[in-house]
């Protein structure tokens, strides 16, 4: 099961702004493919991540600790590249 770095952020931009289309906006990508990719992460995991019947959508308990999860996945990974960010500036 591949779960991707893009699909995480992506459920973070949902749920911080609660709704597909402004995730698109944060994310520079269509509105589809938000959609798209958080169905696909849904399959993947077996649940629903968003209650799509309210607006804005509201996470699930289960999207609850997914959204946390993936937060602390991207600032691990933001960990990971920082030092060399910051070598490149130097240099």
């Amino acid at each position: 099961m591949l779960v991707t770095l893009r699909q995480l952020q992506y459920v973070i931009a949902v749920a911080d702004s609660g709704s597909f289309s402004k995730a698109a906006d944060l994310c520079y990508a269509e509105q589809s493919t938000i959609s798209q990719q958080v169905k696909v992460l849904e399959d993947r995991l077996g649940t629903v991540i968003f209650n799509r019947s309210n607006y804005p959508l509201k996470v699930t308990p289960d999207g609850e600790q997914i959204v946390n999860q993936a937060r602390e996945i991207i600032d691990k990974v933001e960990d990971l590249i920082k030092p060399f960010k910051d070598r490149s500036k130097t240099a």
